[in-house]
């Protein structure tokens, strides 16, 4: 059976939303599910691109304020208007988390 085009987006709409509510990174979800990671990656960032340039708002970084509450370890959270949410540890580097960023968008 020939799959057309409305009907394979539609399988990867299922597939990267089975993969974003796993939690798991994207090449453990690929390897459990037996898909190519640069499939999987490929149709997340297909997906997530608007179909006409322009028509989706550009993340904004807000700005934050910083307190430590005693005996509390701090995390770093992102979340993303799409809904995704990421937990990181305090401690990793700007530099780390920047290219966590440009990798995300």
């Amino acid at each position: 059976m020939v799959m057309g085009n409305k009907e394979r987006e539609e399988q990867w709409r299922v597939r990267v939303a089975r993969w974003r509510e796993s939690g798991l990174p994207m090449r453990a979800f690929a390897l459990q599910d037996g898909y190519r990671l640069h499939q999987l990656s490929y149709w997340v960032h297909r997906l997530s691109t608007p179909a006409m340039p322009g028509t989706a708002p550009a993340p904004t970084l807000l700005p934050v304020q910083v307190a430590r509450s005693a005996g509390e370890a701090l995390e770093v959270r992102l979340r993303s208007p799409s809904g995704w949410t990421v937990l990181l540890p305090a401690e990793l580097s700007a530099r780390w988390v920047a290219e966590l960023l440009r990798e995300l968008a």
